[in-house]
C-alpha cells in the first residue's frame, strides 16, 4: 500500500513544477506571438501590393484605350471647375481626395479601373483599419476608408494633371497609384507627419512595377503635386 502511495506521487507534478511550466509557456509564447504577427501583416502586405498590381493594370488599360490618356483631372485649377480641397490641414493624399464641389463626394478613381478589373474588393486593404485621429484633418474620422470612400488606394493626381503617358518623362520612378495611408509599419501616423522614408506604402508606378515605399517618396510627388524631372504641377 506504501508503494502504491509512493508511486502516485512521484507520477504527479507539484506546484514549483507547474509554475515553472506555466512560465515556459509564458515566455514562448511572449517570443512567439509577434512573430506570428509580423508574419500576418507581411502577408496582408503581399495581399495589399497584389491589390495595387491589378488596380494599376486596370487603369493603365483605360489609358491605352483612350489614346494613352489618364482619368480626367482631379485639380481644383483644372478646366472642368469639379474639384475643391477639402478646408483644414493636411491629410494621407489630400491632393488626391478631393471632393466634388456640386456633390460633396469624395473623388472616386475606381470607375476608371473597374471595367477591367471586375472586382471591387480589390479596392479593400487588408489592413485597412482607418486613419488614426490622431491626424486631426483626416476626413474619414477612424472609419475603414474603403467604407467611407470606396477604396484604399489611390490614384495619384500628379498623372491625371499631366494628361498622358507621352507627359511623363521618368515612367518607373511616377508613381500611378498607391495605398493611401502606410497601415503596414509601426507608428504610421508618426512616420507620416515626418515624411519618413521606412517603407510601409505600397505604390504601383507607371511602368508596370510595383513596390512598398516610405513616406518621403509619397510626399515628393504629393505635396505639392509634382513629377519627377517635371516639377510642381497644378
Amino acid at each position: 500500500m506504501n508503494t502504491s502511495k509512493q508511486q502516485m506521487s512521484k507520477a504527479g507534478f507539484t506546484l514549483i513544477e507547474l509554475l515553472v511550466v506555466i512560465a515556459i509557456i509564458a515566455i514562448l509564447a511572449a517570443i512567439l506571438f509577434p512573430v506570428f504577427g509580423k508574419a500576418r501583416e507581411k502577408a496582408r502586405q503581399a495581399a495589399c501590393v497584389s491589390n495595387v498590381m491589378q488596380i494599376g493594370k486596370g487603369w493603365m488599360m483605360y489609358a491605352t484605350d483612350f489614346d494613352e490618356t489618364f482619368p480626367p483631372n482631379n485639380s481644383p485649377n483644372a478646366p472642368s471647375g469639379e474639384w475643391i480641397y477639402r478646408p483644414g490641414g493636411a491629410f494621407p493624399c489630400k491632393p488626391c481626395r478631393p471632393v466634388n464641389k456640386n456633390t460633396g463626394k469624395a473623388y472616386d478613381p475606381r470607375e476608371f479601373a473597374m471595367p477591367y478589373i471586375k472586382s471591387d474588393a480589390l479596392f479593400r486593404c487588408p489592413s485597412d483599419v482607418g486613419i488614426p485621429s490622431s491626424i486631426a484633418a483626416e476626413p474619414s474620422k477612424g472609419s475603414s476608408l474603403w467604407k467611407v470612400e470606396g477604396t484604399s488606394y489611390c490614384l495619384n493626381t500628379v498623372v491625371t494633371r499631366l494628361g498622358g503617358l507621352a507627359a511623363i518623362p521618368l515612367p518607373a520612378d511616377t508613381y500611378l497609384g498607391a495605398e493611401v495611408y502606410g497601415w503596414h509599419g509601426d507608428d504610421s501616423a508618426g512616420r507620416w507627419a515626418v515624411a519618413s522614408g521606412h517603407p510601409n506604402r505600397v505604390a504601383y508606378f507607371v511602368d508596370g512595377h510595383a513596390k512598398v515605399v516610405g513616406e518621403a517618396f509619397i510626399a515628393k510627388q504629393c505635396a505639392p503635386p509634382a513629377a519627377p524631372e517635371v516639377g510642381p504641377v497644378p
